[in-house]
């Protein structure tokens, strides 16, 4: 009879730390998709979309001499778009218009 309800206490916790094991998260399970991007100095960058907040990371990639040259930004499927400094029609007069780093940065004014 001892044996028996030894065997069972046995098979009880043996079953629940597979139970337990299953339901752990793995790497895999709990990452998150995002986006990447390798920079001027050959980094990965990575970057999220924030469903929430329906935009994406955004990363300005000042280069080495810490002048401005791309960003990037993670859309909702999860694509990089980069954007270059010569995509956007800016000068010194209209550098105000734009909010955020990206592309005022694309150039000096006195």
């Amino acid at each position: 009879m001892m044996r028996n309800v030894s065997a069972a206490i046995a098979a009880v916790f043996l079953l629940v730390s597979v139970v337990t094991l299953l339901l752990l998260p793995t790497a895999d399970a709990a990452s998150e998709p995002v986006c990447t991007y390798r920079n001027s100095e050959d980094e990965t960058i990575f970057l999220k979309y924030l469903p929430l907040l329906k935009r994406g990371e955004d990363y300005v990639d000042f280069g080495k001499e810490g002048k401005c040259l791309k960003r990037a930004i993670c859309t909702d499927t999860f694509k990089t778009i980069v954007e270059s400094c010569a995509q956007h029609k800016i000068t010194c007069a209209n550098k105000d218009r734009f909010t955020g780093v990206f592309p005022g940065c694309c150039l000096k004014c006195p």
